[in-house]
């Protein structure tokens, strides 16, 4: 996403705030837009949209800032399916400063199609102090040897595609695959992560440290989902336990980062 969506996605919060901690994506930053300068909102990227509804939302954006919601309503009521249009009705709202019309429009976009770009780019809205996106599964391996991580593989590219349910369901094929291989285990809990719901997660990662006491994986996911619910000492004091499992592998080394970031806060 460009740098204008990023202040778009973030357009109703207050001034600037929190601090950042790299997890490989950036910590959202609240920004005000001037509203009488206000540029027009941008096109979000989202290949899953039909291009002919695409246009139409480009159409919509074009007549910024008279005849802009009310062409994007109309382009929501015929396309009752489409976060895309939910999405960009929402920064619409937004930007004509009415919040709580832009909330129902991006919670609409994730009800709608939640295996989508835009829906993930809604729950970036509804959520401006979390990080961006959902957090990432980062494998220990290097190249997928079995099954079970050609499907870990394909979750981690479903995931950068920002189709949250498609890796989900890749992730969960790849624990059915291998209920003993703690990384498939990992990744399916990662995959449950919701930012309303990160519970759910949790409740699957959790357990995993008990039964895969010194499994790097664990205990680096772990941090890296307590980053995302912004508990920075818990998050520290499991990420030293990932390091401390192996200082030189990938994921040591990814855990000394943000080790290293977290101090900055």
């Amino acid at each position: 996403m460009s740098a204008r969506l990023r202040v778009w996605l973030l357009v109703g919060g207050a001034a600037a705030a929190a601090a950042g901690i790299a997890v490989g994506v950036t910590l959202a930053t609240r920004t005000s837009v001037p509203k009488r300068q206000s540029p027009a909102p941008p096109l979000a990227d989202d290949p899953t949209a039909p291009s002919q509804l695409v246009g139409g939302v480009r159409d919509a954006l074009r007549a910024w800032p008279s005849g802009t919601v009310r062409r994007l309503r109309i382009l929501a009521a015929d396309h009752p399916r489409s976060a895309l249009v939910r999405f960009e009705l929402g920064l619409a709202l937004a930007a004509g400063g009415d919040a709580p019309a832009a909330q129902q429009a991006w919670r609409g976009a994730v009800r709608a199609q939640p295996d989508s770009p835009s829906a993930v780019y809604a729950e970036n809205a509804l959520h401006p102090e979390a990080p961006r996106n959902n957090p990432p599964f980062i494998p220990a391996f290097t190249r997928p040897r079995t099954p079970a991580e050609r499907l870990l593989v394909r979750g981690i590219a479903l995931q950068a595609a920002l189709r949250p349910l498609s890796a989900e369901r890749a992730f969960a094929g790849a624990a059915r695959l291998a209920p003993n291989d703690p990384e498939a285990q990992v990744a399916a809990a990662v995959g449950l992560y919701d930012k309303d719901r990160p519970a759910l997660a949790f409740s699957r990662l959790g357990p995993l440290v008990r039964r895969f006491p010194h499994a790097q994986t664990v205990r680096f996911h772990l941090g890296l989902l307590l980053i995302y619910i912004r508990q920075v000492g818990p998050a520290r004091r499991e990420l030293a336990l990932a390091r401390a499992e192996g200082p030189g592998t990938p994921l040591g080394k990814r855990a000394q980062l943000l080790l290293r970031a977290s101090r900055k806060r």
